[in-house]
């Protein structure tokens, strides 16, 4: 049952996302190209967002359909690894100093940018470096909702022999991104991805000849391998 369902979600996403995926990266290495504005930075990181939901909208009634047949064990085995998950992330993200968690933020960011454009020049770290001071961590706020994630979860699965209100409340949680959050860790969510959006603002400005072009011809590479890869078995 579930290699059937996994067949059919990947076909799925071969031919109707990896073109999406495609597309976007031409977008932006041509916005790359130009140089980019700040607006076209929240453009593209709303559109992560956004191809990020469709794939869990397609995914839900699938994970439902699996886990309504689940076990008692083998739920009770989920749950273990959940838990296991989550105070390995408490012991990262919330033991931290308030110097560690933005030191590590710093050191995430620095890793994406390099992928990308390669190694950074004395200018953007200290970019990246001054970013990190006004981070707000929110190790805390995102290991809270965790908890609460994972509570309705397994209230949720524990009614799964009741199929419609199962499902339903199941592809809910599923679809919800934002779970559990406060009001007050929505809007420091929102501030930081500003932050995040102002910093790499002003790294492009900082971009040499040969980063700017790095980072255009690995996007148009993993654009072109989506494309290959969604005319498969055609």
């Amino acid at each position: 049952f579930f290699d059937e369902r996994l067949q059919r979600y990947l076909a799925w996403h071969r031919k109707s996302q990896l073109p999406e995926y495609a597309s976007l990266l031409n977008k932006v290495a041509d916005d790359v190209n130009d140089g980019l504005d700040e607006q076209e930075i929240q453009w593209f990181q709303h559109e992560t967002e956004r191809l990020a939901g469709v794939l869990m909208v397609r995914l839900a009634p699938d994970v439902a359909a699996v886990f309504a047949d689940a076990s008692d064990e083998q739920l009770t085995q989920l749950y273990k690894a959940l838990d296991k998950d989550g105070e390995r992330y408490r012991k990262r993200y919330v033991k931290q100093s308030l110097q560690q968690q933005q030191e590590s933020q710093v050191d995430d960011v620095i890793d994406t940018i390099e992928r990308w454009a390669g190694s950074l020049n004395d200018e953007q770290t200290l970019l990246v470096n001054q970013w990190g001071e006004q981070y707000q961590p929110m190790g805390d706020e995102l290991y809270q909702a965790g908890l609460k994630w994972r509570t309705e979860f397994k209230q949720t699965l524990n009614g799964r022999r009741e199929s419609e209100q199962y499902s339903l409340r199941l592809r809910s949680l599923l679809t919800t991104p934002d779970f559990g959050w406060t009001e007050a860790f929505t809007l420091k969510m929102s501030e930081n991805k500003q932050s995040l959006s102002q910093l790499y603002f002003a790294l492009d400005k900082t971009f040499s000849d040969k980063q700017r072009k790095r980072i255009m011809n690995t996007l148009r590479d993993y654009a072109e391998d989506f494309e290959q890869l969604a005319k498969e078995n055609e």
